[in-house]
């Protein structure tokens, strides 16, 4: 069970984040989106226990309808979910009711 894990982590996980730190530096904003859905799916599958259950719907909508997608930040208990959007106003419908800060625009 554990080399399953450790070959998630090296072959989605770290590629996917790999990837959208190298599209984000280059500023690839197609591509970074395309890595950000991948790297949301992921963790989505993988680290589930880590989401709140409260967001589980929320992270999984964001996939599916590509208004938004979520990352999970920090760790140890002390972490946050980052969202990223190419439609501010359409992430801002579909999560209508959550409190939004954008910390960076594109």
């Amino acid at each position: 069970k554990q080399e399953g894990f450790r070959n998630m982590i090296k072959d989605q996980f770290i590629k996917h984040t790999d990837a959208c730190v190298e599209d984000f530096l280059n500023g690839n904003v197609k591509s970074l989106f395309g890595n950000l859905k991948q790297l949301s799916h992921v963790v989505f599958d993988h680290f589930k226990p880590m989401i709140p259950s409260k967001f589980h719907q929320l992270w999984q909508r964001g996939i599916e309808t590509n208004d938004y997608y979520l990352k999970l930040c920090g760790s140890g208990g002390g972490g946050y979910i980052l969202g990223f959007t190419q439609d501010l106003e359409k992430a801002k419908k579909s999560l209508e009711g959550h409190t939004l800060e954008v910390v960076y625009n594109f």
